[in-house]
């Protein structure tokens, strides 16, 4: 036995559930306000952070001490005084930016939660459903990614597809797959007023959300919503553009979809496939943080659920030599990756011939 080796290890253990245990005070601080409160703020007293962001001192205290300790805050022993330096409040004060990451740790009280059922399920090999993770699911999806695809789905990554950008410009159809609460089809609606437009997801939780949405935007006539699953697919008419961002792997069927999704792009569309950015091997992935936290979110929901629908568990890090495999058996005779800058997303176009 090494015993500094076992010390090491037990040291991370311990700080390892104090970055679980902060992760969950960190949305705390979202919820309450508390970090907006701080944002531009400067150095402020645990007193004085509670009297801006009307929170019970005692527990801001107690939270600072908390945030500090993992690195979210900075403190001023001298003083007892908390900063949020402006390089971090960028990541977690305003919900409309796209660099607002507060949205992923809002999934995870649901995710978590779902760990004494998996201990059942990995001991029978059974799956667990997307609606057993209980009706917050739905609007954790979305807060996790809204902002990124509000700012960038139409400035920044439609771009990489001129030909995709004419059609919806000259009244094409464009489809999202596994669209959840419907942000995509909206912000497509919205930024191509010709176009028709929809999306299709096999929760109705999540489909009724989307109308909702729609209805607030003044949409609800253009954007049609689908609580189908991906075999339901509609191939007539058929797309000019389908889109699925981080659904197939959750499939019970992935190479089933992916046919699917061919057989229903009118010629010359366009299939744009976003999936997790990661390496094809293992050891290539675990000191990347993204991954890490990928692998993480796979176990904890993407393979349970797709398990849980008869399918094979792909798992979200199912990288890009499988996707090119899988997409030449489903047809595709065109696989471009895109050149997106993203840390954490591939997308990939894809069309019936070069």
């Amino acid at each position: 036995m090494d015993k500094e080796k076992s010390t090491q290890f037990m040291l991370k253990l311990v700080g390892d559930v104090g970055t679980a245990l902060a992760a969950g005070l960190l949305l705390v601080g979202d919820r309450s306000g508390l970090f907006k409160a701080m944002a531009g703020a400067g150095m402020l007293s645990a007193d004085a952070l509670a009297e801006r962001a009307a929170v019970a001192p005692r527990y801001v205290e107690e939270w600072l001490a908390v945030m500090a300790g993992a690195g979210y805050v900075e403190h001023d022993a001298a003083a007892d005084t908390f900063m949020l330096p402006d390089e971090h409040a960028l990541f977690l004060t305003d919900d409309s930016s796209e660099y607002y990451l507060g949205g992923l740790f809002q999934g995870l009280p649901g995710l978590l939660a779902m760990t004494p059922r998996l201990v059942g399920a990995f001991k029978t090999g059974e799956g667990v459903s997307f609606a057993e993770f209980g009706a917050e699911l739905p609007r954790s999806l979305e807060a996790m990614n809204r902002s990124v695809y509000e700012h960038r789905l139409v400035r920044s990554w439609l771009p990489a597809m001129p030909d995709v950008v004419a059609r919806l410009q000259g009244g094409g159809r464009a489809l999202d797959v596994g669209c959840g609460t419907g942000v995509v089809p909206i912000t497509l609606a919205k930024a191509f007023p010709t176009a028709v437009v929809a999306g299709l997801d096999f929760d109705a939780r999540s489909i009724d959300i989307a109308r909702g949405h729609a209805r607030n935007a003044g949409l609800a006539d253009r954007v049609e919503f689908l609580a189908e699953s991906v075999e339901a697919l509609p191939t007539e008419p058929g797309w000019d553009f389908i889109s699925t961002f981080d659904v197939i792997h959750d499939l019970p069927d992935p190479l089933g979809a992916m046919t699917r999704i061919r057989s229903a792009l009118n010629e010359g569309g366009t299939y744009l496939m976003v999936e997790p950015k990661v390496a094809e091997r293992l050891e290539k992935n675990v000191k990347n943080p993204f991954a890490r936290m990928l692998y993480g979110i796979s176990c904890l929901h993407c393979v349970p659920q797709s398990l849980a629908q008869g399918g094979p568990g792909l798992g979200a890090c199912w990288g890009e030599d499988r996707a090119r495999k899988m997409a030449e058996e489903a047809g595709f005779g065109r696989f471009d990756r895109l050149d997106i800058r993203s840390p954490a997303m591939a997308f990939y176009a894809l069309g019936s011939a070069r």
